[in-house]
């Protein structure tokens, strides 16, 4: 009887060490890395030092894509460095996992604004001076420096 409890004993022993191991999968991130990295990746964001927090927000997307914060980031980090395409596209990212932040909402379309500015730049430079639609060009992108220059700028925190 001893030794069968015994064997009983170490077979539950041993399926919980198993059992460990197994929980430990290699797509699940470790928590202390993803910590460190995030600390990191803060600290570079504070510094601006835009490629060193871009380069570890990626890799926060890649180990933790559920988590909103690396996505708004990513977009933020795109937008002051004028990708605004890449920014818009991190901000949906952002807003896939959080569709009720008003923060990113607000910077999507910050952004948005942006491009659309740039487009009307684009216009006026590449259409005849005197084509009827270049006055509401530069209405809109009078209109929308004027708007940015008050502070209407994208929401950091």
């Amino acid at each position: 009887m001893k030794v069968l409890l015994i064997s009983l004993l170490l077979l539950v022993a041993s399926g919980c060490n198993q059992f460990n191991i197994q929980s430990s999968r290699p797509d699940e991130p470790d928590l202390n890395n993803v910590l460190e990295l995030q600390q990191q990746a803060d600290k570079a964001y504070q510094e601006e030092d835009w490629p060193r927090a871009e380069k570890i927000y990626r890799q926060l997307t890649e180990k933790v894509p559920a988590q909103v914060e690396p996505w708004f980031r990513l977009g933020n980090i795109y937008a002051r460095t004028e990708r605004l395409d890449a920014a818009v596209n991190a901000y949906r990212n952002a807003l896939l996992r959080n569709s009720e932040s008003g923060k990113i909402w607000h910077n999507l379309g910050i952004v948005h604004l942006r491009q659309a500015t740039n487009t009307f730049i684009d216009m006026l430079e590449n259409t005849r001076e005197n084509d009827p639609l270049n006055d509401r060009a530069r209405h809109v992108v009078n209109s929308v420096t004027q708007l940015m220059a008050t502070g209407f700028g994208t929401a950091d925190e």
